[in-house]
């Protein structure tokens, strides 16, 4: 009897246990990811719907599959906790039943329908996730997740990686989405490119990058280089290439344009930045448009690996033997629109009223993107009023009681091509790490202020019913549209040439007048908010990455933001760092710099941001102290000296009453702003 009843024992706890383990199995199955990391790891990234290197940079995008797979996954859920209760309800009646028969029986027929039940959801979960799978990639539904993981290594960045390094900005941006078909494209790079290696002169007159003069149609300018396919040329993945995401297609043409930069300190000439106007039918007026009138269109644009860079050598703008490492590629999609919207200025500084010390910076902030091909340079002339070489952006001082001379230096788009900014040559001193700081022309030791009036030019318009205008004509934004300057939607710019300074108050030329003082601003910016925080865990992939500073800062400085990453990109095999690019914005009081970004990948990967003293406000004065990890002063490591040891511009950092100051490096005891120590500013603890 006692080995009866311990056999049966023994075979309800196998049934039993079974039961348990089948409902347990089809528990897990249905809230843990297949393919992907466990629960966890609630920093997996989830990428889908488009490639995951082509979602827009800092920018949340859940798709529609996701949300059926979300739902989907909680029904499964439910359902496995239900078959489990099943299983213990069943196991409880059979264990207690005491021979009754009847309620074994009816034990039995639980655990049987729970089988019989457990063995339909799971073959309706084998399918719903071969479904799924196919449409989100090669991973199972997950739970805890938002997205699928994407594949390790460069398969997931490959071309990206140069965002950040030798690409510096392009428009449109990465995964941007209702570009306009009229759009051109643009990218600037931080070292000068060989214009040669992927332009041809196509209007044969001796200079790359140019169009024929009077411009007339975006086909009498250079073009991008082309191979020979077949009996055709083509644009080529070596060079530059344009193709439509869906037919993987290359584009018909496209026109080329680049602007020459003057030595600048730090910043050898050389060509930086490239338009390029894409030509999709070379027998349509001005070359067609991109996309299509009734329906988006995606295109993937490829920067190829015979690109090079100058310098002493010449060498590969790309690194070379790493995959997906050697080529920088990115995609947009187009709307169904043309953009018949002209760009308006938001914001200057200094501003109208405002009195400004000598070392500021110029800044002028835009609506939108606008054309970098006709508002960079220096100006050319020496007597008043002074211009840039085009003749787009003009200056006139009237100074109390003395002249200034022209301000020396260079105009540069920036922040997405939205900030355009005038950065000085003339040295002024150094600031608080010892770096030099650069003023505007002062007009003597007996003068009160500067006076400047400065002009941009709208571009000249084609027509005077739309604001379509003439390219390098003046100001006009990347679809081609004239300055705004009265921000009143209307073509108020002439078609023809003109005197501009003297016609400035011409409705659609955007002018102010600003004053200038003989005195210096010492004051440096610092660090209030930061995003993730420090030493954060489980951020997403597209979790916001920002700094907020207590000052308007200089904009094309946050482009020196770094990233070091653990495992680097080399230990991890695919030696290619996270792509990054600043979108900025300043109330006038405090700047925000958000870092568009690649995803972030999973919680194995630790990022360390670098903010180096090399970061300004927009009177020179450093981010101070600029300390990032390591703390190493060694040349070329793009960190700043550790600050807890005096030299190279850092003070002792105690909370001594005696040591809140630093005068170039050495302790003071006080704010000073004689000569010999115009940078003193508090220390930092």
């Amino acid at each position: 009897m006692l080995q009866w009843i311990e056999q049966q024992l023994s075979i309800k706890k196998a049934v039993v246990l079974t039961g348990l383990l089948l409902g347990a199995a089809f528990l897990i199955l249905a809230t843990t990811p297949v393919l992907a990391q466990s629960i966890a790891d609630p920093s997996s990234t989830l990428q889908t719907g488009v490639d995951i290197i082509q979602e827009p940079l800092g920018l949340s995008n859940t798709d529609i599959r996701v949300i059926i797979a979300r739902i989907v996954r909680a029904a499964f859920g439910l359902v496995g906790i239900i078959l489990v209760v099943l299983n213990l309800y069943a196991g409880f009646l059979w264990m207690t039943a005491g021979g009754n028969e009847d309620q074994i029986a009816k034990a039995k027929a639980i655990l049987k329908n729970a089988v019989i039940g457990l063995a339909i959801c799971l073959s309706a979960f084998a399918i719903v996730s071969f479904v799924i799978n196919t449409l989100l990639g090669n991973n199972m539904i997950g739970a805890g997740q938002t997205t699928v993981n994407p594949p390790a290594g460069p398969v997931s960045f490959q071309g990206s990686g140069a965002l950040g390094g030798i690409i510096k900005d392009h428009y449109p941006m990465r995964g941007e989405t209702g570009v306009p078909r009229n759009a051109k494209i643009a990218v600037t790079f931080r070292k000068p490119i060989v214009l040669s290696d992927i332009a041809e002169d196509t209007n044969k007159d001796g200079v790359l990058g140019n169009c024929k003069t009077p411009f007339t149609d975006w086909r009498d300018c250079d073009r991008v280089k082309k191979v020979k396919q077949g009996d055709k040329d083509v644009l080529s993945d070596n060079m530059v290439n344009i193709k439509n995401t869906s037919t993987s297609l290359s584009i018909a043409d496209a026109a080329i344009v680049a602007y020459s930069q003057v030595d600048m300190p730090g910043m050898p000439a050389g060509v930086y930045t490239i338009v390029i106007k894409p030509l999709t039918d070379l027998n349509a007026p001005n070359g067609g448009y991109l996309g299509s009138p009734t329906e988006d269109v995606g295109y993937k644009v490829r920067l190829g690996t015979n690109l090079r860079i100058t310098g002493a050598v010449w060498q590969k703008a790309f690194q070379q033997g790493t995959i997906g490492n050697s080529y920088y590629e990115w995609s947009f999609v187009t709307s169904n629109l043309l953009d018949l919207d002209p760009p308006t200025v938001i914001d200057v500084f200094p501003a109208v009223g405002k009195p400004e010390p000598r070392n500021s910076v110029i800044q002028i902030n835009f609506s939108e993107p606008v054309d970098p091909s006709a508002i960079q340079g220096q100006f050319s002339n020496t007597l008043k009023p002074y211009f840039l070489p085009n003749k787009n952006i003009w200056l006139n001082t009237l100074s109390t009681p003395l002249t200034s001379n022209a301000p020396q230096g260079q105009f540069v788009l920036t922040n997405g091509y939205r900030t355009l900014e005038f950065q000085s040559v003339l040295e002024c001193g150094v600031n608080a790490c010892g770096k030099t700081r650069f003023c505007l022309p002062s007009c003597g030791a007996d003068c009160l202020r500067d006076d400047y009036t400065m002009l941009l030019k709208a571009a000249r318009l084609i027509s005077t019913s739309s604001f379509e205008a003439t390219p390098f004509s003046g100001v006009m934004d990347m679809a081609g549209n004239a300055l705004d300057g009265n921000a009143d939607d209307q073509p108020d710019m002439a078609t023809t040439s003109e005197p501009v300074f003297y016609n400035q108050l011409v409705k659609d030329n955007y002018d102010w007048t600003f004053q200038i003082n003989n005195t210096v601003d010492n004051d440096s910016p610092r660090l209030i908010t930061m995003s993730p925080g420090i030493n954060a865990t489980f951020v997403t992939g597209d979790f916001p990455w920002y700094m907020t500073f207590d000052k308007r800062m200089r904009f094309e400085s946050l482009y020196n933001i770094d990233l070091s990453e653990s495992p680097s990109p080399a230990a991890r095999g695919d030696n290619i760092p996270l792509c990054r690019v600043p979108r900025i914005v300043s109330d006038g009081s405090i700047t925000t710099s958000t870092m568009s970004h690649c995803p972030f990948v999973d919680a194995q990967q630790e990022y360390y941001p670098i903010l180096t003293s090399d970061i300004e406000d927009i009177h020179y004065n450093c981010f101070y102290p600029g300390k990032g990890p390591g703390q190493s002063a060694a040349v070329g490591t793009k960190l700043s000296p550790a600050c807890e040891s005096s030299g190279n511009g850092c003070c002792p950092v105690t909370s001594t009453p005696g040591n809140a100051f630093c005068c170039n490096g050495s302790v003071s005891t006080a704010v000073t702003t004689t000569a010999s120590c115009l940078n003193s500013i508090p220390a930092v603890e």
